[in-house]
């Protein structure tokens, strides 16, 4: 069968009901950054009190704290009437000091359900009250809001990248411990990534995603946005470069009174244009490595990274050679949901000695594994297709599944898992997992990775 009238011939079936997906993590590699302002992904508390509460600040940190202390606000999220909140983060003045920068992911609950999330600022000399969205940039991670009444020292912005070794600064709201600065060092842009990071070497911890990362001139270099969990002193911030064109477009505030689908849409329609931009930036030619005799597709867009490991066998009687294949950027919408998301994992299984039934079944069940794109509320159940097709050199056996965002209209999952059945001494079990992602995007991938996968004896 030829690969695109099969391709085809699956989402004609996309409405149908679907095989609900197994709960496991996203596929994103373990050293990949994650959003510090959610409680849940927090440090340990007695932990983070203990280190922050002992920290000797140096003069420097205390002059940057003392300058900055008026320009920077806690910015909090309220579910629905409720006095407590729902979640924190920082921000920071600007412009004409009536604009504050945040991230986005800090207010994305109050953009998209406005009528659920309120927000709320909380001003050095106490001062409090409402506030709203003018701009987002969801691909940068940043947002600009403003109240009515409040007008803050605005700090200023360095639209220069500090070099690596600079001295920096970092404030915010951590936790529930208040206004506080650590201290550390700008070591310039993270090597081979998507999206601009500069990395920080210095603590950020849960509630100060927002706040603003300072050179030793007092000026935002950057907005705190991430942290590597389990790590020490690996912090990430979004350039302050990106910030102009985000108050730029503040002069035309985001019109909040649009039905939340409208604002869903708003947010969906910039996931497209970075998707666009970065998962369809595919080579001329697909890259591949190859395995055991298997061309094996690598490089289907031009910023995945791979890695070949000797993976610990299942069985004693088994060896497992895999590649793992992974898109080192994704876009978070809103809490916990992240999009524009691509894995690939190849495991080439050879047996050693296993009587050929027997591999089979170790083949079968390495192939039935938990999805790599985790199950959740979010998204509708998979529709799944299984069928019997030829590919370069070799037949195979191939399951694809799809289902769809339930509040980004025009996203989907799509899960894609092909097992060779040529050999009883050798097989190939590789799957490509693609998260929010458009329709006609996902099918041109899975076709580039199908049209790559090739058996040479």
């Amino acid at each position: 069968m030829k690969i695109a009238s099969f391709v085809v011939s699956v989402w004609l079936c996309g409405s149908a009901a679907g095989v609900a997906a197994s709960a496991e993590e996203s596929p994103v590699p373990a050293q990949l950054p994650v959003d510090p302002s959610s409680e849940e992904q927090a440090p340990d508390a007695d932990t983070v009190d203990v280190d922050i509460a002992n920290q000797e600040l140096s003069g420097d940190a205390k002059v940057r704290l003392d300058a900055a202390r008026d320009a920077v606000v806690q910015i909090r999220s309220f579910f629905n009437e409720s006095e407590s909140s729902a979640f924190h983060g920082s921000g920071f003045a600007v412009d004409d000091g009536r604009r504050i920068v945040t991230n986005y992911h800090v207010v994305a609950q109050s953009v998209l359900n406005p009528r659920r999330y309120r927000l709320e600022y909380l001003a050095s000399d106490g001062r409090k009250g409402p506030l709203h969205v003018l701009a987002i940039d969801v691909r940068n991670d940043l947002a600009v809001v403003a109240a009515d009444d409040l007008e803050l020292p605005a700090l200023k912005l360095r639209s220069e990248i500090p070099a690596q070794g600079e001295r920096a600064w970092s404030i915010g709201f951590p936790l529930s411990l208040g206004l506080t600065i650590t201290e550390g060092v700008a070591n310039g842009l993270v090597e081979n990534t998507i999206e601009q990071r500069i990395h920080y070497t210095g603590a950020i911890n849960s509630g100060m995603s927002g706040g603003p990362a300072l050179d030793t001139r007092g000026r935002v270099y950057g907005v705190n946005v991430s942290v590597v969990t389990g790590r020490q002193l690996v912090g990430f911030v979004v350039p302050a470069k990106h910030i102009p064109a985000l108050l730029a477009r503040a002069q035309k505030p985001l019109d909040l009174s649009l039905s939340p689908q409208q604002l869903r849409q708003r947010v969906t329609a910039q996931v497209l244009a970075y998707e666009a931009e970065v998962l369809e930036a595919g080579p001329d030619k697909a890259g591949t490595q190859r395995v055991q005799g298997y061309a094996l597709p690598t490089k289907i867009s031009r910023h995945v990274e791979c890695s070949t490991v000797d993976e610990r066998s299942p069985h004693v009687r088994m060896r497992v050679e895999a590649v793992s294949c992974w898109l080192p950027s994704r876009v978070l919408v809103q809490p916990r949901v992240y999009v524009a998301g691509l894995y690939m994992q190849h495991r080439i299984l050879q047996s050693v000695g296993l009587h050929p039934l027997q591999f089979e079944r170790q083949v079968n069940r390495i192939a039935a594994g938990p999805r790599r794109v985790g199950a959740s509320a979010d998204v509708a159940p998979f529709a799944c297709r299984d069928a019997l097709i030829s590919l370069d050199g070799f037949d195979a056996r191939i399951s694809t599944c799809v289902r769809q965002y339930r509040l980004f209209a025009g996203l989907y999952d799509f899960d894609v898992t092909v097992v060779g059945i040529d050999n009883t001494q050798q097989a190939l079990v590789s799957r490509l997992a693609l998260q929010g992602v458009a329709f006609e995007s996902g099918k041109r991938i899975m076709e580039r990775y199908l049209g790559a996968l090739q058996w040479e004896p």
